[in-house]
């Protein structure tokens, strides 16, 4: 290695340090299921807004939405970041209130107060390759950083990655996700700030840096009047606007607010916070036509921008606020199955025998390097970065997003219904994506049949909704009376 790459090397080194000292001290706060899960329900508004924006700014968005942008345009990322912040603004306004006062620690312990133990555990299936498709993104994006500063193999970077983010994650839960966010916020957010601006320097200003670009690739809408390229771009903006608002990730950030205006608040922030700077890696990888070479093949636009563009000193920082982005967001991505494992699957599995929360607990925390290990084994197979993430939350758009809508806003949503629901969406959503003609909005059209799915179910299957279940779920119960 060059001595500016082992400078580098050695900047990332002490970050990741302090990240995994984080995690190891953090866990002394670890008492509780809830503790883990939700941090006891007690971030402020610093935390929360931290902790959601820096979840949500993962892979995707620095590195899958940059390379996407500069041969797609904005047309290609609308799924993320644009319908993305669009989901923390619609989870905030409408969702906050109605899961706050259910006092739920995971989306499967609504499912299960809605519509019954059934099925909930069998929704809690569905996010088990939701999440290892999406930590296998993280976990490649990480990867690809190390790979393309050091003489690591892919393969090896992917590894040293993961197994840091694994330690923090296992030692830690949501009080390390909090914590280690609102640091690796303030970094995303300064770096990105940096790079975005020298590069529009290098383009001759504000006034001049799209000049010369392809006019097709600052399109936000479709040129066309096709009915297929629009609902395409209504499919575009469902798949991460609707289908993460059952997100375990978000939820549980949802959560662990310690009211429900902070909940709300921080929500919406952060999602307004998302498009802002969501937009800044989207107009680099567009702008990267301008200031890197035209033959250019690289496998990350944004570190090569940085590489060329920006002194030692910053280039270590940019790398550091990268990898901070990537790293907030596989560790809630790891946590998030872990959860729903320990404190769903596997109680409801043996509820026969009992399993106190001591249990639950060592089950989450033994649960995080087995999600590590088969993400890792994802994200060495599949290679694809934004691919991966939109292919991850197409699952859920397609099974639970409907009975989770439904179930909140309409009292006569049903078991039968939810089943029916995810069961068509997502069948239709594989058989259309085997079968269909290249450019059809599959997933679109599986929600659709989805949401027909639960008010069909619903309505011929009458009567059948869940009371509150569980000690203590009282409020749940008077809540689900009334939605």
């Amino acid at each position: 290695m060059s001595t500016a790459q082992v400078g580098i090397v050695i900047g990332v080194s002490g970050y990741l340090a302090v990240m995994l000292l984080v995690g190891v001290l953090v866990s002394r706060r670890i008492r509780t299921t809830a503790d883990y899960i939700v941090a006891g329900g007690r971030l402020g508004w610093a935390l929360s807004v931290g902790t959601i924006f820096a979840t949500w700014f993962g892979a995707e968005t620095c590195m899958g939405a940059a390379n996407t942008a500069r041969t797609d345009g904005l047309l290609g990322v609308i799924a993320d970041p644009f319908g993305a912040g669009l989901c923390l603004v619609i989870a905030g306004v409408f969702l906050v209130g109605v899961l706050h006062r259910m006092r739920i620690e995971t989306i499967v312990d609504f499912f299960e107060l809605r519509y019954g133990r059934s099925f909930a555990l069998f929704s809690s299936w569905f996010y088990l390759p939701v999440y290892l498709g999406w930590v296998g993104a993280q976990m490649l994006a990480f990867g690809t950083v190390l790979h393309a500063l050091t003489s690591l193999s892919l393969t090896v970077a992917v590894t040293v990655s993961a197994s840091v983010v694994i330690v923090y994650t296992y030692c830690g839960g949501m009080w390390a996700d909090a914590i280690t966010d609102i640091i690796q916020m303030v970094f995303i957010v300064g770096c990105f700030l940096v790079l975005f601006a020298v590069v529009v320097a290098r383009c001759g200003g504000p006034a001049a840096c799209f000049a010369g670009v392809p006019p097709e690739l600052l399109r936000f809408t479709p040129a066309s009047a096709s009915a297929l390229d629009w609902l395409g771009y209504a499919e575009s903006w469902i798949i991460v606007g609707l289908g993460s608002l059952g997100a375990q990730d978000l939820i549980s950030r949802i959560m662990a607010a310690r009211s429900v205006r902070v909940a709300r608040w921080s929500s919406v922030g952060a999602g307004v916070l998302y498009w802002t700077m969501g937009a800044l890696p989207v107009f680099l990888g567009i702008l990267s036509l301008k200031v890197l070479p035209p033959d250019y093949g690289g496998r990350s636009v944004l570190i090569d921008l940085s590489l060329r563009y920006l002194p030692l000193p910053l280039v270590a920082l940019f790398v550091g606020g990268l990898l901070s982005a990537i790293m907030s967001s596989v560790d809630s991505a790891m946590l998030a199955p872990a959860s729903i494992i320990g404190h769903n699957i596997v109680p409801y599995l043996f509820r026969s025998r009992g399993v106190d929360d001591a249990a639950q607990l060592r089950i989450c925390k033994l649960s995080v390097p087995v999600i590590g290990i088969l993400s890792l084994a994802a994200a060495l197979w599949f290679g694809n970065i934004y691919a991966l993430c939109l292919e991850s939350w197409t699952v859920l758009l397609t099974s639970i997003t409907a009975p989770l809508l439904l179930g909140a806003f309409w009292k006569r949503a049903g078991a039968a219904g939810a089943f029916t629901g995810a069961v068509a969406g997502t069948a239709t959503w594989l058989l259309l994506a085997a079968a269909a003609p290249a450019g059809y909005p599959v997933k679109l059209a599986g929600f659709v049949v989805s949401t027909a799915g639960v008010v069909v179910g619903s309505l011929v299957v009458p009567g059948d909704r869940a009371p509150a279940v569980s000690a203590g779920t009282g409020e749940c119960g008077r809540v689900c009376a009334r939605v």
